[in-house]
């Protein structure tokens, strides 16, 4: 069984070690995370979900630094072998919560122009393509920014 928790600051390596693997062009470092980490609950929400044996599979993190501001999805990721069961869906539901409740006016999303399965699943939960960035995740990597507005 799933079950998903917030995210705490002792789950800082597991984050950077899991970047390492499922975003080898950028993963963040533990200086990073440890500086998203610092503006919980205040600006910053990051959720894990958990495994049987309470290991960490997927994570998420949002910036919504005001209200009537677009909060900024900082990261979303699961592990390979967990994919396809609803992970990401339901951490992006649960970090959409915390922008609701802080009255963002919308959600933003830099997703990887090549990555046809995150673009599928936030085109499902209501995203639009509204611009690419160049070069965004390295030479070459290109990101789809997208969009979804909130009530």
């Amino acid at each position: 069984m799933i079950t998903y928790r917030d995210a705490m600051a002792l789950d800082i390596p597991v984050f950077v070690s899991l970047d390492k693997q499922l975003f080898p062009y950028s993963p963040w470092s533990g200086a990073q995370y440890k500086e998203e980490f610092a503006e919980m609950p205040r600006t910053r929400h990051f959720v894990v979900a958990l495994d049987e044996a309470q290991s960490i599979i997927g994570y998420a993190g949002i910036l919504a630094p005001a209200p009537e501001v677009e909060a900024d999805i900082l990261t979303v990721g699961v592990i390979p072998e967990h994919r396809g069961k609803g992970i990401a869906r339901q951490l992006i539901s649960l970090i959409t919560d915390f922008a609701v409740d802080r009255h963002a006016s919308a959600m933003m999303r830099e997703v990887k122009s090549d990555n046809v399965e995150a673009i599928a699943l936030y085109e499902s939960l209501g995203y639009s393509k509204i611009s690419v960035r160049k070069d965004y995740f390295g030479t070459g990597l290109d990101a789809l920014i997208m969009r979804r507005e909130l009530p």
